[in-house]
């Protein structure tokens, strides 16, 4: 649509590989394409060298004269289609990008930065300088983590630990407790359970301690481990339905009419 003139050509090009390479193959019999591909190469080679009247050069003769002058050689890296998004690190010293965790130096939390988000990489810049970079994880909410990026000790913040945390949930009670511990337990390092053991102290402030204990008590004893749960549960206000193995009970029943399974066995 742009150069409407250039179509003519475009359509002559197509007819001339019509015409000089498949018309001649249409009454030949191939058997793999490697066959038809070495037929179609011979042809195409033939046809560049076939001198044009209103030229009076070849195809290969006017390329070489003309574009081979101008190539450049091609990039040393293919291109890959990049999406950029803003973000801020957290106390974690991490960021979020589609539901997965990454790194950056511990120096930037509390910073803006510019993400650049490929197929293949996650790149992470502040003031136009590349800070990290990450190989893209579709895993959702867990951690890619550069040992490089920790501070010293592993605290990604000085007022937090994993003593603060238990400290913490033990003033809140057992269940809560538990919860903080198997939370602690499902991430390599400590510092990657904060942002979530964060999302549970919320939980406490918008709800209160009962209901979060009551809640992570029926976490527990359902095996679910997560802030999400947690929210989703007090949410729809569930923390208080029933534990799985209190419904549903059998309770056996003795009575003289009911026979056991000793009754059926063979003698």
């Amino acid at each position: 649509p742009k150069c409407p003139r250039d179509k003519p050509k475009v359509e002559n090009a197509v007819q001339q590989v019509e015409r000089h390479i498949l018309a001649p193959l249409r009454d030949q019999t191939f058997t793999s394409f490697k066959q038809l591909n070495e037929a179609i190469a011979a042809g195409l080679e033939k046809l560049n060298h076939r001198t044009m009247k209103s030229y009076g050069l070849s195809r290969r003769e006017l390329f070489e004269q003309v574009d081979q002058p101008e190539l450049r050689p091609l990039p040393s890296l293919s291109f890959e289609f990049g999406e950029w998004k803003r973000a801020k690190v957290s106390f974690d010293y991490h960021i979020e990008v589609n539901r997965h965790y990454y790194s950056v130096p511990y120096g930037y939390v509390g910073k803006s930065v510019s993400v650049k988000i490929t197929e293949s990489l996650v790149q992470i810049f502040h003031d136009h300088q590349r800070i990290a970079v990450h190989e893209r994880s579709s895993v959702s909410f867990q951690h890619s983590t550069q040992e490089g990026h920790m501070p010293p000790a592993h605290l990604a913040h000085k007022s937090q630990s994993r003593e603060t945390f238990l400290t913490w949930a033990e003033k809140v009670g057992p269940a809560t407790k538990q919860q903080v511990i198997e939370i602690f337990e499902k991430k390599a390092h400590d510092e990657q359970a904060f942002r979530t053991l964060k999302g549970v102290q919320h939980l406490r402030t918008t709800h209160g301690p009962e209901r979060l204990e009551a809640a992570c008590e029926r976490a527990n004893a359902m095996g679910m481990v997560g802030q999400r749960y947690l929210k989703s549960m007090l949410k729809n206000k569930l923390e208080s339905d029933p534990l799985p193995d209190e419904t549903h009970k059998v309770i056996p029943i003795h009575h003289a009419n009911v026979r056991g399974s000793e009754y059926y066995q063979a003698t």
